[in-house]
């Protein structure tokens, strides 16, 4: 595993550093698509994004079995990016996981990542990505922000609603553009699950986390506490059975932390990102039909390897 960081003037480079950097871990670039084991992804990019589609294989330089939506980084009207910017690259392997993150405009964040599912028998390839916006995010929309629903022990995640999906599977069930996806065969054949809801075989988002994620940072020390990622899927009689748990990433809030510090627990080092940008005062975000610039005090963690 390792972390690997630059800065780029434009999306065009910014895919070339993530592709010359993968192809030199084991990764197999073959025209525009990388691939290593389960994992087929290919990054397209133009003046105004880098799109991520991801399948289940290949077929000479084509994609196959490409799931329907795919995810991106963009620069948007509401605040588009100054360039340069930088990129952190966080590589690891068994299980494979790449996280991309791309952080602008002083202190703007966006991410891009994909990786493949350890869970047993869960059909499928396994294979999960997830980005800031679903490729059909309009960027001269305005409403391209972040919408969150955050009430404490019940509904929690983003209502993209034309803005941020977030990614991280970061998602509420409500509102549309939701940009983190995965392929399973539960609840019928094997499929890419991009639906979120209470069906069998939607996902369920972030709900679960909503009371550990609003009880944080402890009152006691104004410790935080890094929550795994776990992927749900709506099972039959109201069952749900974790599809994926995301090995180097984990939810977590940024109150009172130094972003330019790892957080270190034990012989562990993880590097503390917002998921878009933070917001100290108005911590859990702003919801719908107002949004906001900014995604709170919530966060993720990504573990630091040398």
């Amino acid at each position: 595993m390792a972390t690997f960081s630059g800065q780029v003037a434009g999306f065009a480079a910014l895919k070339t550093a993530i592709e010359t950097t993968l192809a030199g871990r084991g990764w197999t670039l073959t025209g525009d698509i990388l691939a290593k084991g389960a994992a087929f992804v290919q990054l397209t990019a133009s003046a105004n994004e880098l799109r991520l589609q991801a399948g289940t294989g290949q077929a000479g330089n084509a994609m196959t079995g490409a799931c329907p939506q795919s995810v991106k980084l963009m620069s948007f009207a509401l605040a588009p990016i100054q360039w340069p910017a930088t990129w952190m690259l966080h590589v690891f392997d068994a299980p494979d996981e790449v996280y991309l993150v791309l952080r602008y405009n002083v202190d703007r964040h966006q991410h891009l990542n994909f990786g493949v599912s350890t869970m047993p028998q869960i059909g499928g390839t396994g294979l999960w990505f997830t980005g800031s916006f679903r490729a059909d995010a309009n960027g001269a929309s305005t409403r391209c922000v972040v919408y969150l629903t955050s009430a404490a022990g019940y509904e929690l995640g983003a209502q993209p609603h034309d803005g941020f999906g977030l990614g991280f599977f970061f998602a509420s069930l409500t509102g549309t553009f939701h940009s983190s996806f995965v392929h399973c065969g539960l609840e019928g054949a094997p499929a890419w699950r991009t639906t979120y809801g209470g069906n069998p075989g939607d996902l369920l988002g972030v709900s679960h986390k909503s009371g550990l994620l609003h009880a944080l940072p402890s009152q006691f020390n104004q410790a935080t506490v890094l929550l795994p990622i776990d992927v749900l899927l709506a099972r039959q009689a109201q069952g749900q059975t974790i599809v994926a748990t995301l090995a180097h990433a984990r939810y977590c809030r940024l109150d009172h932390l130094d972003l330019s510090q790892p957080l270190v627990y034990g012989t562990e080092r993880w590097t503390p990102y917002p998921l878009h940008a933070v917001h100290p005062i108005q911590r859990n975000g702003s919801g719908w039909s107002a949004g906001a610039q900014h995604s709170g005090t919530f966060g993720v963690a990504l573990r630091e390897a040398g």
